[in-house]
């Protein structure tokens, strides 16, 4: 039987079913290699390996292995880690898939940059310099100045993402970007990006790259918390109006081309400015998170996204035609401090609230929660999706969901700081 091979997984196991879902609707069995047993309904897998996928020379091994094993017709990841290594595996394999050069283009934010100032669009980036010590980083305030956003190069999922304010604050972020603490750090060890904050709205562009041409699904509006940038709130589609949408497909065209993309999902994220203009955050050559690929524009718009990736990668056609006008959005539940998650107390008030399609927990009860900078992935204790008729009715349901989910689904433990993630402005 026919079958795609997916390296590793999303974290949700919402988003990880939906994954062998769509492939079987194409009629694809599932193979899967990942670090860890996955959170598959198992009857969906037609076999797992467990090997390090960090360990690059081990997972080039196991791949080949299941690719004599089974007829694999595509290879996807559907997280940044991988990004690079599946272009290099689909490439070896004959198969389509992003360019590896293209793929570590993508995977370094400066490098993605440079692509787009090497192309003649520096207009489209905010001021940038690449710090690897303090000499770099006093060159780049003096080139960027304050307030400015560091992080680093290859990370994901907002990891490392910090605002800076002064030059005392360099070594904290470097001693939350070490290897040791998280392997997604080991590629580029110390190697940071120094950028001019900026304000505006902030929107991701959801796509798929075909062969050479670009295919534009939608764009989503997204809210950020502050200080460190994560994500709790996104909509889709937007409410931008059509010639600030045409900005935002034309910084998405420039971008793609810049970098080599071809036969590949992307997932671009940007900041529309107070006077119009349009800025780059990054791209990345995966679906996008947050439930927007997996469930938004599925319930928004009737285009099954994840069935389209899974096309391209196998060299097929993506079926992109909408058939419903709908608007859907989802909503993180992040914990207000540090400690132990013990589940959410407005639970059955949330399932009651019209148009909420469904309520995730993306940490187990039990687990131990920490705050950024320690952590940037725990604090994410749940997310609610929505589907309404239009962009207000789904903004006030999720702002309601998160009201009665949130009294007290995480204790602190004594003698913990407490610090308090607060919204952007929009």
């Amino acid at each position: 039987m026919p079958s795609v091979l997916f390296v590793n997984t999303r974290r949700s196991p919402l988003e990880v079913n939906a994954t062998a879902l769509a492939a079987h609707r194409l009629g694809y069995e599932v193979v899967v290699l990942a670090d860890r047993e996955p959170p598959y309904a198992r009857e969906l897998v037609a076999e797992t390996r467990i090997v390090n996928t960090f360990d690059l020379s081990a997972a080039r091994e196991a791949a080949l292995d299941l690719s004599r094993r089974h007829d694999i017709r595509g290879v996807l990841t559907w997280g940044d880690r991988d990004v690079e290594f599946v272009a290099d595996l689909t490439t070896e394999l004959g198969l389509p898939g992003l360019p590896p050069a293209a793929a570590r283009t993508v995977r370094n934010k400066f490098l993605t940059r440079e692509a787009l100032t090497a192309a003649g669009r520096p207009d489209l980036m905010p001021r940038y310099a690449l710090v690897h010590d303090e000499d770099s980083l006093n060159r780049a305030a003096a080139h960027v100045g304050y307030p400015a956003v560091l992080k680093p190069t290859g990370a994901s999922g907002s990891r490392g993402i910090h605002r800076v304010h002064g030059p005392d604050e360099y070594g904290l972020l470097r001693s939350f970007t070490r290897p040791e603490r998280d392997p997604i750090f080991r590629a580029r060890p110390g190697e940071l990006i120094y950028e001019e904050l900026l304000g505006g709205t902030e929107h991701s562009v959801e796509g798929l790259v075909v062969g050479d041409e670009i295919r534009i699904v939608g764009i989503t509006d997204k809210w950020v918390a502050a200080p460190y940038s994560i994500e709790y709130l996104q909509i889709h589609p937007t409410e931008l109006d059509r010639e600030q949408q045409q900005a935002v497909e034309e910084l998405t065209a420039r971008t793609v081309r810049a970098t080599g993309m071809r036969d590949c999902a992307f997932h671009l994220e940007c900041r529309l400015l107070p006077d119009g203009t349009v800025r780059l955050l990054e791209i990345a050559g995966r679906i996008g998170g947050g439930y927007i690929t997996s469930h938004l524009i599925p319930l928004a718009t009737g285009i099954d996204f994840y069935a389209a990736a899974i096309a391209v990668a196998t060299g097929n056609p993506p079926d992109l035609e909408p058939r419903s006008n709908l608007h859907a959005g989802s909503r993180q539940l992040i914990s207000p401090r540090a400690g132990t998650f013990t589940g959410f107390t407005g639970l059955n008030a949330v399932l009651e609230l019209p148009g909420v399609e469904h309520v995730a927990l993306d940490q187990a009860v039990g687990t131990r929660v920490a705050l950024p900078p320690e952590d940037y992935m725990s604090c994410v204790l749940g997310s609610v999706v929505a589907r309404r008729g239009g962009h207000a009715a789904v903004h006030e349901v999720l702002q309601q969901a998160a009201q009665a989910a949130a009294p007290a689904f995480a204790f602190a433990e004594p003698g913990e700081e407490q610090t308090v993630l607060t919204a952007h402005a929009r």
